[in-house]
């Protein structure tokens, strides 16, 4: 019999320590290219690239992983991500540091999504949930922690020493995978030769055509608050450890819920905790910049937060009964890509209208988006019931 536990017990430990590796030089990247002469325009190119190469190279990414496996691709994701870690000390250049940050894109695409794909094959029937609930918490989590180790590290260590433990991070995270991980054919994998979905199948599909939607409006939402709630919080001479406390309370609330949402999707309709939580991080975006303080603006990303983490368990739930009819990576990957082109919409169109009309039509836009994409979804989604076998109510 399969230990399907330890197996995930392995990918959540190998995905948090990336996720944590990525979270610490999150903050540390525009004070790098503004070291190396970077203006605006140049930095935003900088940050985007990541976004960039993995939007355009998820899909193909999933359907070889459908086709080819999963453990490889992971190892071959790991190594590249040390590579690219220390790639970054060698930047000396916004060229360079545009190069490594696209290397780095393509890097993230064999680690996260195939993860999650192998996390979607091996959950036994009815817990499909509580795995991918699981996984998306360890990501979570080490996403949230990251930028503060970032500071700390950058602080009293140094940049090097930063870059460096996240290279360290990632080679942990790489023998852990290649020690502990077993084979495709012994872990569960779905290895599929033929059979697994185009692009015109999954546009063409309602089910996945909602799951598309709700990852781009859902990143639209979330980065206008992540990238200009940093702004309106500074024109507010709120203190930058303010911010960072609204930020990561946001992100370790999203990672708090994964769990106990992804087990109640295992005995509900995963598509009602979607639904609602796009509907109420819309509201809750809204009045941020109206919200005149510390405490009520904490308020409001508590809500967020709780809301926005209700959402990733039961699309993940639908990605998994869905996956397994279109290929798992096939799916995850194009979702991915939806997610990663939504964060590179969100702060150039939000970016534009800053610099037009202020501050407060940036979150109304935010907001705005994620309404229109809840709309979507639960129309698309309104028919939806998860397949019997999963014993979902």
């Amino acid at each position: 019999m399969k230990n399907t536990a330890a197996t995930l017990l392995t990918l959540s430990v190998s995905v948090c320590s990336v996720m944590v590796g990525l979270g610490i030089v999150w903050p540390l990247l525009p004070v790098l290219a503004v070291q190396y002469g970077a203006g605006g325009l140049i930095v935003g190119l900088i940050i985007a690239s990541y976004n960039i190469s993995r939007t355009a190279l998820s899909p193909f990414v999933g359907r070889f992983s459908d086709r080819f496996g999963r453990k490889n691709f992971i190892l071959l994701g790991l190594v590249a991500y040390s590579a690219v870690s220390f790639a970054y000390l060698s930047a000396h250049s916004s060229g360079a540091l545009i190069a490594v940050r696209l290397a780095h894109g393509f890097a993230s695409l064999l680690v996260v999504p195939i993860a999650m794909a192998l996390t979607g094959d091996i959950a036994p029937r009815g817990k499909l949930g509580s795995y991918m609930g699981t996984l998306n918490m360890a990501a979570m989590a080490g996403l949230g922690l990251g930028p503060f180790m970032g500071g700390i590290l950058f602080e009293h260590a140094g940049m090097t020493a930063a870059f460096s433990s996240m290279g360290a991070l990632s080679l942990f995270a790489c023998v852990l995978v290649a020690a502990f991980l077993p084979p495709d054919r012994e872990s569960g994998a779905v290895v599929r030769r033929e059979g697994t979905a185009t692009l015109k199948d999954i546009f063409t599909n309602r089910t996945a055509l909602a799951l598309v939607f709700m990852r781009f409006f859902t990143a639209t939402g979330q980065g206008a608050v992540y990238t200009f709630l940093p702004i309106y919080a500074m024109r507010a001479d709120m203190p930058s450890s303010q911010v960072g406390v609204l930020l990561s309370v946001n992100i370790f609330l999203m990672a708090v819920v994964q769990r106990p949402v992804g087990r109640w999707t295992d005995r509900h309709n995963p598509k009602y905790p979607v639904m609602a939580g796009m509907f109420v991080a819309a509201l809750s975006i809204f009045p941020m910049p109206f919200a005149g303080g510390f405490i009520p603006l904490l308020g409001l990303n508590l809500v967020m937060g709780l809301a926005s983490g209700a959402v990733y368990p039961g699309s993940l739930v639908v990605s998994g009964h869905l996956g397994r009819v279109m290929g798992m990576a096939s799916l995850m990957s194009v979702t991915d890509a939806a997610w990663t082109f939504g964060l590179i919409v969100s702060p150039i169109l939000s970016g534009l209208i800053l610099d037009v009309w202020g501050i407060v039509p940036v979150f109304a836009l935010g907001a705005g988006l994620l309404f229109l994409g809840s709309v979507l979804v639960t129309a698309l989604l309104r028919g939806y019931r998860p397949p019997a076998e999963e014993n979902a109510g």
